[in-house]
């Protein structure tokens, strides 16, 4: 049978060629989670002629992409009100589904919503999710030795009783990675009188107005915290274990950075590629002038993509500062012994432990945090 093939006509997207459908007596597939990866196994499990359920917690698909103000029950990553992707739109899109034409390379986080809706619309996947459904036990059957099946068991949302027991023939775990926000476990900490959150929590500056504050981490979410909370705050220190390369979206010619690594810098040879990378984020601000420079090579450490951080630092609106040491009532101490006095708020953009809650440890193995 032929491949499954979509074709853009203006904003919609029409289907070419058959499908497998599912089929009576066809195996079940439990699908955890709609999010990205959620919504891209349902179809999958379509076209081979299985079964999915799809159990979502929550109220709609999108899984991190379904923003809200408040930070909803058992949810891990978040986005901010002013997120931007820093994948490029062609980095990001499924192959079956481009974006249409006119859409920017880079993309505020409710368009990204908007096309996984479309997805979802396209490809008739809503029929298959169950949506206000917890997954809260996953667990081999009896006969699992014979069968290879999966007892799932489920309650909806908010609701501690009425759990279900369901029977499949396979289980994809497809909730993400970022389940708990991780923090570290700083001296004093909690002794610190000021304001402390994670980034999952954080949503716009404005609570932030006039503020002395903190943001620790090196990767996306910390520049993008950082800059944005520089604009109303008094001043932002943002602390760094061990520095961050800090490199804007756009390449040469306006060209997607991604795009570029992908497509030029990836075969290169792996000193060749760190020099680049290193002449191209000290291009756009110099990392020893500021606090910046990373002893490890760019492919051997995360980099910051942010294109508005070294205009706060070069302003002075952010200044860097080393590892957190300690934290006292209303200040903060840093690996030189240097201290911020009258310290107001500090926010963690340091990631989120790996969780598997609702299944057996014999099942996956899990990580520290990421």
């Amino acid at each position: 049978m032929a491949p499954m093939q979509a074709r853009r006509t203006g904003r919609l997207y029409e289907r070419n060629g058959p499908t497998k459908g599912a089929v009576m007596g066809s195996k079940r597939v439990a699908i955890i989670g709609a999010g990205v990866s959620g919504l891209t196994s349902i179809k999958a499990c379509l076209e081979e002629g299985l079964q999915p359920v799809c159990f979502e917690q929550h109220d709609d698909l999108g899984g991190v992409w379904y923003y809200s103000d408040d930070v909803r029950p058992n949810q891990g990553a978040a986005m901010y009100r002013s997120l931007i992707t820093n994948s490029s739109k062609e980095m990001m899109s499924f192959s079956d589904f481009p974006f249409p034409k006119d859409t920017p390379p880079y993309l505020p986080y409710h368009r990204v919503y908007t096309y996984l809706q479309d997805y979802a619309q396209h490809f008739s996947l809503k029929k298959h999710i169950r949506f206000g459904t917890q997954v809260s036990r996953i667990q081999k059957t009896e006969d699992f030795d014979e069968t290879g099946r999966w007892e799932v068991r489920t309650v909806q949302t908010g609701h501690g009783d009425g759990e279900q027991k369901e029977i499949f023939d396979a289980v994809m775990v497809c909730n993400g990675v970022f389940a708990r926000p991780y923090v570290p476990d700083v001296p004093g900490l909690s002794d610190f009188a000021g304001v402390t959150m994670h980034s999952q929590e954080y949503r716009t500056a404005q609570q932030f107005t006039g503020k002395k504050v903190v943001v620790v981490g090196a990767g996306n979410s910390a520049g993008d915290v950082a800059a944005e909370i520089a604009q109303v705050a008094s001043q932002v220190y943002l602390s760094l274990r061990d520095g961050a390369w800090v490199l804007p979206r756009l390449a040469q010619a306006g060209m997607p950075r991604d795009m570029m690594l992908r497509r030029v810098l990836m075969n290169m040879p792996e000193f060749i590629f760190n020099k680049i990378i290193k002449g191209e984020a000290n291009a756009r601000v110099c990392h020893d002038n500021y606090g910046l420079t990373c002893p490890a090579e760019p492919l051997k450490h995360s980099v910051m993509t942010n294109d508005e951080i070294g205009f706060r630092l070069a302003t002075g609106q952010v200044v860097t500062k080393p590892q957190l040491s300690r934290f006292t009532q209303h200040a903060a101490r840093f690996a030189d012994g240097s201290t911020v006095d009258g310290l107001d708020a500090v926010v963690f953009a340091t990631g989120f432990h790996l969780a598997f809650k609702f299944g057996d440890k014999s099942i996956l193995p899990s990580k520290s945090h990421a």
